[in-house]
Parts: structure tokens; sequence; C-alpha cells
């Protein structure tokens, strides 16, 4: 069995519902179409930078395989059983070659935002990252994208943004673990 540093466990949103919080994994795939398609076109927009109609199964598997250390991902999936689990919220990071810098990306399915979930996502990446000596994250944002940037601001993680090519590029170091 693979290490994956992070224990899986059921968090409460702001709102009192609950998600369950664990790594990705290779059986993803499906579910990780059901929550593209759940969501609006301008989520998948500020997520994927383009208007995708529908994930290919080739970026689907891409992003279900990692290898838990240098690509890792944390999903958010309904409290239920696994024969009705989906997919309501993802955070993953890609680390650079050789370095302890990891590119990051978020999303939450539409009905799923604005109750602390991106918040709860981040953090827990961040704690991943840290114990496989990642020690910053860079974001690559839409200036349009008001709820990641704020997000970002509410989390006192946006210490050096630039404007490049029409995106923000945020990059930010890790806090310590408490």
């Amino acid at each position: 069995m693979v290490s994956t540093g992070f224990e899986a466990r059921v968090i409460e949103l702001r709102d009192g519902s609950k998600v369950h919080l664990r790594p990705i994994m290779p059986e993803d795939e499906p579910l990780l179409h059901e929550a593209v398609a759940a969501m609006s076109e301008r989520t998948v927009y500020f997520r994927f930078f383009s208007p995708i109609k529908r994930m290919s199964d080739a970026l689907a598997h891409r992003l279900a395989v990692v290898d838990y250390n240098d690509r890792f991902a944390l999903v958010a999936t309904t409290h239920k059983p696994a024969a009705t689990e989906r997919i309501v919220g993802v955070a993953r990071y890609d680390r650079a070659a050789n370095t302890d810098m990891a590119e990051v990306a978020v999303a939450v399915i539409d009905e799923f935002q604005r109750r602390g979930l991106g918040s709860v996502l981040l953090a827990e990446l961040a704690r991943v990252a840290k114990t496989h000596g990642i020690s910053t994250f860079q974001l690559i944002v839409l200036p349009e994208n008001r709820e990641m940037l704020g997000l970002l601001r509410r989390m006192g993680w946006i210490h050096q943004a630039k404007l490049a090519g029409g995106l923000y590029e945020i990059s930010f170091e890790l806090p310590e673990l408490a």
C-alpha cells in the first residue's frame, strides 16, 4: 500500500453539511467526469481556462492517477455509501521537477461553493505537501476569478502575485504545520 501522507476523514462545512476527504484513486476517473459535468460553464472555465463540455478520458486519467508524492490530489466526496459517492471538490498539486515548489489547482462543484470547502481542500493539501518536502505553492488564476483570489487573501496566502499574459501568477510559502 502506498503511503499518501493523508488520513481520510469526514469534514463538516460551514453550513453543517459533511464531506469525506480522501486521496484520489485511479478508480475515481468516472467520478471526475461526473464532477465536471455538474459544474457550470463558468466554474469549468475558471478551472481549465477553457469552456470544455466534457473532460476527455485522457485528462481524467492523468488527473486520477498520481504518485502520492510529486503529484497528489485530494477529493471531497458526498458522505454517503460508496455506491452513491460523488466528487464535489478536488485539490491537487504537481511538483515542479527537482524543486520544492508545486503548481496547485482547486475545483469545487457549484452547489458546494461558498461553504468553506475550497479553504479546507487547500489547507489539507498544504499539510500533505509539507510532509513531502514542498514549501511553496504556485497558482495560475484568471483575474475574473474573484472567488479564488478572495479565498487566497482570506487565508493570508497572497504574498506575491503578478499579472502575466492576462493571468495572475500567485506564489506563496506554505505555513508551518501546527
